[in-house]
């Protein structure tokens, strides 16, 4: 359900960026934003986090078409230093303020958290 949520919003924040219209560009980097966004709020998702994805898109749209596509590719990328494979400095400041601004631990992994150190705590 929570991705069919998260594709809806990516979907409407597409749609917001797209029906601007008249400029290509700014529609091909609405587009690989919402892409990206959507493949974020996955991960997290797989990674015990959530993603809000209207914050990450505001975000990402500010970056150029080529960020956005190399960030895509190399999704699962685990440094801390997106230069490595071309992108710019510029998008590894908007990751961190993506970090910063956007992500929050989900309430499930919030509950696995207190589980575990229920377990560890308990003698």
């Amino acid at each position: 359900m929570k991705k069919v949520l998260g594709i809806l919003a990516v979907s409407a924040a597409l749609v917001g960026f797209t029906a601007c219209g008249g400029d290509d560009s700014a529609n091909e980097t609405g587009t690989a934003a919402g892409i990206l966004a959507a493949q974020l709020e996955e991960k997290g998702a797989a990674e015990g986090y959530a993603i809000d994805v209207d914050c990450a898109i505001k975000k990402l749209v500010t970056l150029s078409v080529e960020d956005l596509t190399l960030m895509s590719e190399n999704i699962d990328f685990e440094g801390d230093d997106l230069t490595e494979f071309g992108a710019s400095e510029k998008a590894n400041t908007v990751v961190g303020q993506i970090a910063e601004d956007c992500i929050s631990a989900s309430e499930e992994a919030t509950d696995e958290t207190s589980e575990d150190m229920t377990e560890e705590t308990t003698p």
